[in-house]
């Protein structure tokens, strides 16, 4: 099954009071929004036959020419999932 990809994109925000205190009705908190966002991209890398392996870019433009890239699949034995590091 080839999963297709994905692109989003979120506006940012900055908690100033609040917290997980929020979680409990009897506490408020202030987020303001923010015109910076978040732009994610999504997509199935190629791997070896029988071997599934999704890859994780990240990248910002508060850093100059700056890319990561992790690798992640799910985990065998305990569950969850499994991230490496591609590429330096």
């Amino acid at each position: 099954m080839v999963l297709p990809q994905k692109t989003v994109s979120a506006p940012g925000k900055v908690l100033l009071t609040g917290g997980y205190l929020v979680l409990d009705r009897d506490y408020t908190g202030l987020v303001f929004g923010l015109d910076a966002r978040i732009h994610v991209h999504v997509k199935p890398l190629s791997t070896s036959s029988g071997v599934t392996l999704s890859e994780i870019i990240v990248k910002s433009p508060q850093f100059v020419a700056a890319t990561w890239d992790y690798g992640y699949r799910l985990a065998e034995c305990d569950g969850g999932f499994e991230v490496t590091q591609l590429r330096a």
